[in-house]
């Protein structure tokens, strides 16, 4: 699994990369909207983690641009926005970009977001459609046990 995440403030972005590297995916970083887009363009992503900083859906804005081209190259994709406002993002982007699945403030702990995105791409991979029984563990039947010995003559 493949994650990108896009933030302009290195600090944060270190730690965020620190957490999802931990968790077990493959990160690529930037503060750079171009690098970033080059990445989209080159490569698939199945997380996309952005600063989505002053920003309105489809407004034009090189990170409207960027989540337009993410979205557009990578059919199941998985976003998370970090925002100073989450009410009001949530609120305008989950309604324009259908991969948002997270909106979260700047200070979230990184890996709280890391398990976020996992928890996200954990239930894309649900195939809907089918019923399917739930796996539910095997009991034992609660018997006395039997223990048989014999000695040796």
């Amino acid at each position: 699994m493949h994650c990108l995440i896009v933030d302009t403030q290195m600090d944060r972005l270190n730690n965020t990369m620190i957490a999802f590297l931990e968790a077990g995916l493959q990160v690529t970083g930037t503060g750079s909207a171009r690098v970033a887009q080059t990445c989209l363009r080159r490569s698939l992503v199945d997380v996309f983690v952005m600063d989505a900083g002053p920003m309105a859906p489809n407004d034009g804005s090189p990170r409207a641009r960027l989540l337009d081209l993410a979205e557009a190259r990578n059919e199941q994709l998985v976003t998370l926005l970090l925002t100073q406002d989450v009410a009001e993002d949530t609120e305008s982007m989950t309604k324009a970009y259908q991969s948002v699945h997270c909106v979260l403030g700047h200070d979230v702990a990184p890996r709280l977001a890391a398990k976020l995105a996992l928890a996200s791409l954990a239930e894309r991979t649900v195939v809907s459609g089918f019923d399917v029984e739930p796996v539910l563990p095997r009991v034992m039947p609660s018997r006395t046990p039997v223990f048989q010995s014999a000695r040796a003559a």
